[in-house]
């Protein structure tokens, strides 16, 4: 419960760094993207998503920590070979080592702190989770967060990002 709080503090904080760019952002990829939803493939069949409160998860790679709640989701990553785009101004945190859909867009955190290690839950590949209109899809490719309400969201992997 305290966990949970305290990640809804932690992603309220968010909302107040603002990107340079409205517009969606693509990263570029050292790799050949595969086929897999999020990262320009066709959409897999749709699984069923456990469906939760609020949780805090992280993937079978232990590469990428969240924080769920029913109005926003938080992604943080350890091991990536892509770059943010610059910092904003308005961000004094650090910047970029994560995506965050939050007031119906999804933008890099501006944070300062993390969120990897504050879980013991893993999303398996193959997994999705729901809570209110925000789903998370797990994949051996990356993980996909979105907010089914505004259908605004990310992809992330260690490879590749991308904002929608």
């Amino acid at each position: 419960m305290i966990r949970g709080l305290l990640a809804l503090a932690l992603l309220g904080a968010l909302s107040g760094c603002t990107p340079s760019d409205d517009g969606p952002v693509v990263a570029k990829t050292s790799t050949v993207p595969s086929a897999k939803a999020g990262f320009g493939g066709p959409e897999p069949a749709p699984v069923e998503a456990t469906v939760v409160d609020e949780a805090m998860f992280r993937t079978p790679s232990q590469n990428i920590a969240c924080a769920l709640t029913p109005s926003e989701v938080r992604c943080d990553i350890v091991r990536k070979s892509w770059k943010p785009p610059a910092k904003p101004a308005d961000c004094e945190l650090d910047w970029g080592n994560g995506l965050v859909v939050t007031g119906g867009k999804a933008i890099f955190t501006c944070a300062g702190d993390t969120l990897v290690g504050t879980s013991d839950t893993t999303l398996a590949y193959g997994e999705a989770m729901r809570a209110g209109s925000v789903r998370c899809d797990s994949s051996d490719a990356g993980l996909t967060c979105k907010d089914e309400k505004t259908g605004h969201g990310f992809s992330l992997a260690s490879s590749r990002y991308t904002l929608f």
